[in-house]
């Protein structure tokens, strides 16, 4: 018997004691997976799907006038309901419920042992077990079939049957239903999951269910494999060709291009430093390592998924992401640039709470040679992120030794308080109007004093830069005409803008004048 239903029910039933059942309506084509008997009608919350709703004499007597209704419309899932021959007959508006929702409802017609009826029903299931038993076996058999072919998790559930035979499916954790991890060594990706109909064919579904994670763990493994062999393979590749000492790069450069690093094109190169992976290690060397090989995965990840084509390579205590692209980037590209390295930074750091980020970034370079100077230069800007203390923030180099000079020029106490005092007039204008005039004349310096360039770096109009400028100049009281003033303007508003400048004393700290 491939499906038990109402109808074979009824029909048993009749073979045994003709007259015994009515049908008096709904459709007995639903399909029965278990026997369940109702003592009285608060039983009904707890009946699973499916089952043949078995009411006694005295639950049957209370199933009448609104309880009916009410209990018929907490059935909806079952495969019938089954009334006693001293029931009340059903209301109208009972009759209707049970019309919309198709469901059997039978009525014995004279007095009958109800344990019989579970009794003949339950034999009934025990028939369709091992036909469960032997399709079940066939859901793992496709499932050995299909394992080695290039198979999604939703196309191996469905193509092996057990989505149709169980009723499986592949989502989102649901607590209500029960299920396992679509990939054991992931409890917060999909799960393979099910709604429990009866003791016997729940075993089954859990076979399958085992059997259809065990195929997709090991997907997931051997797809996560490759990748990490694949990072590797084009990281010890970086690595060779960052190797100043390296001669005849003909070869390596061939084989760059094969794996899809096209040096010859315009690289910048992006050093990220996990500064305390052995503290959040707790000073466990191996664990450490541990810990810095899965946030330069995770990098690498979080980067292939920005803009160009991105290659990493793994070091001591951090990674090496290169980016390349067929043209340079101008300012906006630069923006661009730092907004991906960012991404790649908060998920990165996300991956171990409390770990510290550092991260420099190279200018764009053509070619090998191109390629080691960028490498030099984010070098450079990694060393002045750590000067600043710029955690989780991408520092890009400026120009050779100039930013860690700043930095140590800014490190300065007294040069500290003189651009305090220097900037101090722009308070007038308020927190936001500050910060917005600041940036203003910051860009409108480092563009040499360009109107068109500064509007067109902050998209704003021309009009509205030269008012703020005016504005800003007349408030700090500074001629730009004069080499010195514009020499001490222009630090100022570097200084900053430079993230997490460095430490900045307590105003108890500082000298009393004498």
């Amino acid at each position: 018997m491939d499906r038990l239903t109402v109808a074979d029910v009824l029909a048993e039933l009749e073979r045994g004691a003709p007259g015994l059942t009515e049908l008096v309506c709904g459709s007995p084509e639903r399909e029965v997976r278990a026997g369940w008997l109702a003592e009285n009608l608060r039983d009904l919350d707890d009946c699973p799907a499916h089952a043949l709703v078995v009411l006694t004499r005295a639950a049957s007597r209370d199933a009448q006038g609104y309880r009916l209704d009410v209990a018929l419309r907490r059935l909806s899932s079952v495969a019938g309901l089954v009334l006693q021959s001293d029931a009340p007959p059903p209301s109208l508006s009972a009759l209707a419920l049970a019309r919309r929702e198709d469901l059997p409802l039978v009525r014995l017609t004279r007095p009958t042992d109800v344990t019989s009826v579970l009794a003949m029903t339950v034999r009934m299931l025990d028939t369709r077990l091992p036909m469960l038993l032997e399709r079940a076996v066939g859901v793992c058999r496709a499932v050995d079939r299909l394992e080695s072919q290039d198979v999604d998790g939703t196309g191996l559930l469905v193509r092996s049957g057990a989505a149709e035979l169980f009723g499986l499916t592949l989502g989102p954790r649901d607590g209500s239903r029960d299920g396992i991890p679509a990939v054991l060594t992931d409890r917060d990706g999909p799960w393979l999951q099910r709604t429990p109909t009866v003791v016997a064919e729940d075993s089954l579904a859990q076979l399958a269910m085992w059997r259809l994670a065990g195929a997709m763990t090991r997907r997931a493994v051997e797809t996560d494999r490759a990748e990490q062999l694949s990072l590797l393979s084009s990281g010890e590749l970086l690595n060779q060709l960052l190797d100043a000492a390296t001669e005849n790069s003909g070869p390596l450069l061939r084989r760059a291009a094969q794996l899809g690093i096209h040096v010859e094109n315009w690289n910048e190169v992006v050093d990220v430093e996990f500064a305390n992976v052995l503290a959040v290690a707790d000073d466990d060397p191996v664990t450490a390592y541990h810990y810095a090989q899965t946030m330069s995965r995770v990098a690498a990840q979080a980067a292939a998924r920005q803009d160009g084509s991105w290659a990493m390579a793994p070091r001591a205590g951090g990674v090496l992401l290169l980016r390349t692209r067929t043209h340079a980037d101008g300012p906006a590209g630069l923006r661009r640039l730092r907004s991906s390295v960012q991404a790649v930074l908060d998920r990165a750091a996300a991956t171990f709470p409390g770990m510290q980020v550092l991260c420099g970034i190279g200018g764009a370079h053509e070619g090998l040679a191109g390629l080691r100077a960028s490498r030099a230069e984010a070098a450079s800007a990694l060393q002045s992120a750590r000067l600043r203390g710029a955690i989780g923030e991408p520092v890009a180099f400026d120009a050779p030794g100039l930013s860690r000079l700043l930095v140590e020029w800014y490190s300065s106490s007294s040069v500290r308080h003189s651009i305090d005092d220097l900037l101090a007039p722009l308070s007038t204008l308020g927190p936001a109007k500050r910060r917005e005039y600041g940036t203003t004349l910051r860009v409108y310096l480092e563009t040499n004093r360009s109107v068109g360039r500064t509007a067109a770096q902050l998209y704003l109009h021309r009009n509205t830069v030269a008012y703020r400028i005016t504005k800003v100049l007349d408030v700090l009281g500074i001629d730009l005409d004069d080499p010195n003033q514009f020499l001490a303007l222009y630090l100022a508003c570097y200084a900053q803008s430079m993230p997490h400048g460095a430490p900045r004393e307590d105003p108890g700290d500082r000298p009393t004048p004498v």
